[in-house]
């Protein structure tokens, strides 16, 4: 008889592995439903990782701008000073409204220019919001085209004052066919408005929209349910690259519109040149930041670096904590997953100690019967998989949280769960597979390997 061809002996070896599945049904029946269960319940946890990860690292831009040259600064008000602008009086106990304005509008642009003048700096600006500030997401609006305001698409919404250098200063560019970022930054009419190529893209099909007109669109709320109503119209001045309100924003759609004029809870923005190493810029003027920095009653308390001051921003917010305590649950469920599954193989292999010690005295070498038990495990697992991921996708498909975009990450009326739901499904469930397939393999692994190196005659003997 000569000998097989490769296809045949594949044939022979599923053949060998489906009919040992089926023998051992009974058993593999309590597997394959604890891989079910497991799946089933390792897809919510794996989809937040995912989500949260996909959202932060792997959006393209990821808030895209350069940030190693960018420095924050705060105002306070010196102590003495503090105690006239609470007084209830004016004249010679306190300070009037105007007086009060005039001192803090000219102390902060007093501060602001002293910063730049010095060599280190290439640009300052007066700002209300910059970018990364409000990380739990609290300026999301929705924007339609003027003529369609069904079209929503909701935004992350960023202030900025004009005539202060904004856009150059946070480091956005705008795209080709738009007003330069100078331009931008100048006085704009009242009802303008700056957008990210990306929403232009997702409302008007094109990034070329300036001069087009734009709707804020707003959710009202009534006794006899919930509608959508126009807030105001707005004239689209320009266009800069994408770019994320926040690094956990999925969607890098943003708007800048500005508030009326500069205020006393303005912040400074910097912009130091190429050269300068913005961690040692901020170590040289800590220690005398409060004496060398103030005019009128204001005084420069804060200063540091943007990415500093981000990573600040994560910890007074809980968000690193949060990340912590979702940690914590994933990590116990994890080794709860791999001690029962452990457990479980182990018995189970060392119950065909028998059949191994057959299959090694007609000859089968140990690396066949390792592999083979591994085989089995693996199409065990993809089926019980599958299993477990229909049993999810019930919850998926039925669950108004996930159609409605209240997910980590998502901008609202824009989901991936809306527009993308296959390929995250089946994104999820692929990663959900190869975690479990992991777990089963090493399960497998250590005991088979131990029994397989046995000796024919040792592995048949009575325990």
């Amino acid at each position: 008889m000569g000998e097989m061809s490769e296809g045949q002996r594949g044939s022979m070896i599923m053949r060998l592995i489906l009919k040992n599945l089926w023998a051992h049904r009974k058993q593999n029946g309590w597997i394959f439903a604890e891989i079910a269960i497991i799946t089933a319940l390792s897809w919510f946890m794996v989809d937040y990782l995912v989500v949260n990860n996909y959202s932060t690292y792997f959006c393209i831009p990821a808030g895209d701008f350069e940030k190693d040259h960018l420095c924050v600064a705060q105002f306070g008000v010196l102590r003495g000073e503090e105690e006239k602008t609470n007084a209830e009086g004016f004249g010679e106990e306190g300070y009037s409204e105007e007086e009060l304005w005039e001192h803090h509008m000219g102390g902060m642009y007093a501060i602001k220019q002293k910063l730049q003048d010095m060599p280190e700096v290439q640009s300052v600006c007066l700002t209300y919001q910059y970018l990364y500030e409000d990380l739990r997401l609290y300026d999301w609006r929705r924007y339609a085209p003027a003529d369609d305001t069904l079209k929503m698409v909701s935004a992350s919404c960023k202030f900025y004052y004009q005539n202060e250098h904004f856009f150059e200063t946070q480091g956005l560019q705008a795209i080709e066919g738009s007003p330069a970022t100078e331009v931008l930054s100048r006085e704009l009419p009242q009802d303008a408005i700056i957008i990210t190529r990306s929403l232009a893209t997702m409302l008007f099909g094109t990034d070329q929209v300036v001069g087009k007109r734009i709707a804020m669109v707003d959710q009202m709320y009534s006794p006899d349910g919930n509608y959508y109503q126009v807030g105001r119209y707005h004239t689209i001045a320009g266009v800069v690259e994408d770019v994320k309100g926040a690094p956990s924003e999925r969607y890098p759609y943003t708007v800048f519109i500005t508030p009326s004029t500069p205020n006393n809870e303005s912040k400074l923005l910097l912009r130091l040149k190429p050269d300068v190493d913005a961690e040692e810029f901020v170590k040289k003027l800590t220690p005398t930041l409060t004496q060398e920095f103030h005019a009128g009653i204001n005084v420069l308390t804060y200063l540091d670096t943007f990415n500093h001051h981000f990573e600040r921003q994560k910890e007074n917010n809980g968000l690193a904590l949060i990340a912590q305590l979702a940690t914590v649950p994933l990590v116990l469920f994890a080794i709860i997953v791999i001690l029962g599954t452990l457990g479980t193989y182990w018995l189970q292999i060392r119950k065909r100690k028998e059949d191994i010690g057959i299959m090694r005295a007609f000859g089968a070498s140990t690396r066949r019967i390792f592999f083979t038990l591994l085989a089995e495990g693996a199409i065990l697992t993809a089926l019980a998989s599958l299993l477990g991921d229909i049993i999810w996708f019930q919850f998926l498909a039925s669950w108004p949280l996930l159609s409605e975009g209240n997910i980590k990450g998502t901008s609202g009326m824009e989901t991936d769960w809306v527009t993308q739901f296959w390929p995250h499904f089946l994104i999820v469930s692929f990663i959900v597979f190869l975690l479990i397939l992991l777990v089963v393999s090493i399960a497998i692994a250590l005991p088979a390997w131990k029994i397989c190196r046995m000796s024919p005659v040792e592995a048949l003997r009575d325990e």
